[in-house]
Formats: C-alpha cells, sequence, structure tokens
C-alpha cells in the first residue's frame, strides 16, 4: 500500500519516486545509515525511501539514528516499520549495531543560531566528530556517502558577488562566537574530501534555505514564521527593513537533489543546493501574506546590512547532474501553507536529530 507516512501528500509523493525512479532503483537491496533521521530532512528522506520501497520492491534496510526515537515514534507511528531500525545515539558516540552500510546520508546538526559560545563549540564538534563517526561506519564497501553541508561555509557575502560559487571562499569573522555550525561544515567537508581521496565515495550538498511540510514553524527560519503568522490571520512582522535577500527551494526539489548527487554525484566534489531565484525579505513577507491570506506586512526593523544576501549558484548541479528546480516559490507557499492549515493551524516543528 502506498502511503505517506509522515502526512505529507501522498500525489506529490508519488511523482518525486517516479521521477527518481532510475536513481532509487540502484538502491535495490541497500543498506543506509540515516544520521539526524528525525529532523526535518531527515523525515522526508524516511518517508521518500519507505515509499519508493513500497512502490518499486527495492528490499531496503535503513538504520535511522535519533537521540530521541521514541519521542519521534509517538508522533509519526508508521515509522515503527520492519525496515527501520531505530537507534537512540548522539551522532559524537555512533556505534551502529551492523558494521558496514551500502549507502550513507549524514545530516545530524543542529541548524540553531545561538551567541553562546559554549553551544557553539558543542555544535562544532557534534558536526566534526559525527562526521568522522559517520565515515567510520560506512566500512569499506559503501558506495555513497552524502553529506549535507551548508551554504554557511561561505560566510558573509561579498559585496558585488550576489550569489555564491562553490570555489568561492569567505572566512567567517575572526573571534564570531557563533561560527561553530559553518566552521563545523568546512571542517566536516574536509574530512570528508580526504576520505574520498583514498576511496570513499563521499558526496557533499550544500544546502541553502527551504520551503516544505515538516519545517520549523516556530524558530529562525523567516519563511516558516511567516507562513504561520499569515495562515493563522495575523500581521507579519519583518524584525528588519526588509532589504535582505534570501532565495527558497520546494522539499521536493530538494529531495531530488540530494539523491541524484548521492547516487550520481562527483566525489568529493561539492554541489551547492537550492534556489537561485533571489528575493527580498519584504517580498518574501508580500508573497506569503497574499497566497496564505494573512492581515497585513509590518516592517519593524532598522536599516540591514547591503551585502546581507544567502543565495546560491547552481549552475554545477544544472550543468553536472541535470537537476533544476521545478517548483516556483508562489506554488511552494501555497503547498506548504496548505499542509499548516490540514494540520489544524497548529505548529509542526521538527524534532532535534
Amino acid at each position: 500500500m502506498e502511503i505517506s507516512r509522515s502526512g505529507l501528500d501522498v500525489d506529490e509523493l508519488n511523482l518525486l519516486a517516479r521521477t527518481l525512479e532510475p536513481q532509487l532503483r540502484t538502491l535495490a537491496g541497500a543498506s543506509i545509515l540515516i544520521t539526524g533521521a528525525t529532523g526535518w530532512f531527515g523525515i522526508w528522506f524516511l518517508d521518500l525511501l519507505c515509499f519508493a520501497d513500497d512502490v518499486f520492491k527495492l528490499g531496503v534496510r535503513i538504520v535511522a539514528v535519533s537521540r530521541e526515537p521514541q519521542r519521534f515514534l509517538a508522533r509519526f507511528r508508521h515509522f515503527s516499520d520492519p525496515r527501520i531500525a531505530w537507534l537512540k545515539a548522539d551522532v559524537r558516540h555512533l556505534k551502529p549495531p551492523v558494521a558496514g552500510f551500502s549507502h550513507v546520508i549524514h545530516g545530524a546538526a543542529d541548524t540553531c543560531i545561538t551567541p553562546d559560545a559554549d553551544v557553539s563549540l558543542q555544535l562544532f564538534e557534534t558536526i566534526v566528530e559525527g562526521t568522522r563517526r559517520a565515515l567510520a561506519a560506512a566500512g569499506p564497501n559503501c558506495k555513497g556517502f552524502l553529506f549535507l553541508s551548508s551554504g554557511a561555509v561561505y560566510g558573509p557575502a561579498l559585496r558585488d558577488c550576489p550569489r555564491y560559487f562553490e570555489d568561492q571562499y569567505v572566512p567567517s569573522p575572526a573571534g564570531a562566537v557563533n561560527s561553530g555550525y559553518a566552521e563545523g561544515k568546512r571542517a566536516a567537508e574536509q574530512i570528508c574530501v580526504a576520505a574520498g581521496s583514498i576511496g570513499m565515495p563521499v558526496r557533499i550538498a550544500r544546502c541553502f534555505a527551504f520551503v516544505g511540510p515538516h519545517m520549523p514553524f516556530d524558530k529562525h527560519f523567516a519563511i516558516g514564521n511567516f507562513i504561520a503568522d499569515a495562515s493563522s490571520g495575523r500581521p507579519i512582522r519583518v524584525k528588519s527593513d526588509g532589504k535582505p535577500v534570501r532565495s527558497y527551494m520546494y522539499m521536493t526539489d530538494l529531495m531530488r537533489a540530494l539523491i541524484v548527487i548521492l547516487i550520481d554525484g562527483a566525489v568529493a566534489r561539492p554541489y551547492n543546493v537550492g534556489s537561485d531565484v533571489a528575493v527580498t525579505v519584504e517580498q518574501l513577507a508580500h508573497c506569503v501574506d497574499r497566497i496564505a491570506g494573512g492581515s497585513g506586512v509590518l516592517i519593524e526593523g532598522a536599516a540591514s546590512d547591503p551585502t546581507d544576501r544567502y543565495v546560491p549558484d547552481t549552475g554545477r548541479l544544472n550543468r553536472e547532474l541535470r537537476c533544476q528546480p521545478e517548483v516556483a516559490l508562489d506554488a511552494a507557499v501555497a503547498r506548504t501553507a496548505g499542509w499548516y492549515r490540514a494540520k489544524s493551524g497548529g505548529s509542526m516543528p521538527s524534532l532535534k536529530g
């Protein structure tokens, strides 16, 4: 029976699986380790892989790593599935119950932004040590290891560069106490590149900003806050002057890109993943207000840094892997707002992995 185990739109999930059929069929008989399995991206991976197994009879086996699997399973009982072995663990101390996997999807890391130096250091250590542990768990017969990196590795945007390119490097400000996430991802990438140089089939996806079901609607993601406010009939309050520039990719496009990178991407070669269609935060707020039926937009912040931009160049992904976004921003907002309303208007933040 073809179902979504996390409440995604079944037709949407089916289209995604059918589009990815050539790549998904290479996972026949695969043993897959997923870290961060109960986070936003992890939920989508689990749902897609189980759905694909239902449709294509792949015979996949999954070890899903989470710090709080029972809490997650209490909310999503359909993931109590014989194909999934749940492992309660901090990724820094990862010791899977089996040795070696054909594929690894390593995404465990909280994206929480905090000025707390201790938390930043812990986040750095989690990303770096977690990556070492995940690589060790992969084993010598691994066919594909996907490291979910971040556009944060680029640091602040350059004044005359509207988009980030994979070969661009911009250091974080010296002494920045909240740079643990970015510096951790950079260090983990270097670990992955080193592993790739000795034969580990590591692929690197630098993920930017996304929108879709299961995203946190009550954290530091502006578009999630905007959708929650507008869907609840509240005005959207922009805590800046609205001039910062962002871009957003819908989750089906993200999943398609990540699976393609896992299967077909070049080893140790980073790929930017996101939308290259730029929008100011003010434009985004008005877009969400119009589509989700809000009660207006209030610009409440002071002047922002003119270099505050977070938009990838996705030419490498498009040229080498022929992977381009298909869902425009208006449609992405409409689908996400509809899903949010269908969940009784309540916040649906994903659990930390």
